[in-house]
């Protein structure tokens, strides 16, 4: 987000200055009665080694780069408003996606699938039982896909239902890094210290009580670093931080030691 400068005086209703040529050539500045927006163009964060993320105001996309081999791979398009831009960005920085997965069906995440479909015509994948996902698109995925199910360059499909009926997590199994399609969240987004994990809030899933009980799903895997489109990733202990916090629910499914 660019600011203006100090001498741009910005007053509730008007704008009292004109605003400097070095601003003013390179940004519009859109004014909606008291909200003043300094755009700048979208751009890809590296992550770790080949995978990228794109930030949007409320959600996140992630880009994968020779995974499979020779290929990139889009996973979910963030709302319909950040299409256009999300297209923008993957052609300036990466020239083109080869293949799309989405995680789940909330709009967040695949609002922007037609602008995506319409520019790149990738190979789209998506989870066979996902109902809310196909009540809302006009495409059909070149691949459904299920629980246990390893996609093209060794992904891993862990259903984790409760936040939707078949959120998907995805684990990149040459790395150990899972990709968390909404099952968890950065605890940050909360309000909570950043670094640790916690399901979505109760508002936003399906069925809360299934979004908690159903992350002991994930303690079966190897992973040590979480990626999530809300709040911060986490880097440093992700799996023993998420058991730490599943001892605790009242619903612990796990049997007596």
């Amino acid at each position: 987000m660019l600011k203006p400068s100090p001498d741009i005086k910005i007053d509730t209703h008007v704008l009292t200055q004109p605003l400097g040529s070095a601003l003013t050539c390179c940004l519009p500045v859109v004014l909606f009665g008291t909200v003043f927006d300094y755009l700048t163009e979208m751009s890809a964060e590296k992550v770790t080694d080949g995978i990228y993320k794109v930030q949007f105001e409320h959600v996140r996309v992630y880009i994968l780069e020779d995974v499979p081999e020779g290929k990139t791979t889009l996973i979910d398009t963030g709302f319909d408003e950040n299409g256009e831009e999300l297209v923008e960005t993957i052609r300036a920085e990466f020239g083109t996606i080869d293949r799309l997965i989405l995680t789940h069906g909330d709009h967040g995440h695949h609002g922007g699938l037609p602008f995506v479909m319409e520019a790149f015509d990738p190979e789209f994948l998506a989870a066979e039982n996902e109902a809310k996902l196909y009540e809302a698109i006009d495409y059909e995925p070149d691949h459904r896909f299920e629980d246990g199910d390893v996609l093209d360059g060794n992904i891993e499909v862990i259903q984790i239902p409760g936040h939707t009926k078949a959120t998907s997590a995805l684990l990149l199994r040459d790395r150990d890094i899972l990709i968390s399609g909404d099952a968890l969240d950065g605890a940050d987004r909360a309000g909570f210290p950043e670094g640790y994990l916690l399901p979505p809030p109760a508002l936003f899933n399906d069925d809360h009580k299934a979004a908690e009980i159903n992350l002991y799903d994930l303690l079966q895997y190897d992973f040590d670093t979480v990626l999530v489109f809300h709040g911060s990733n986490v880097f440093e202990n992700p799996k023993q931080k998420l058991d730490d916090f599943l001892v605790e629910r009242e619903w612990d499914p796990r049997p007596d030691n």
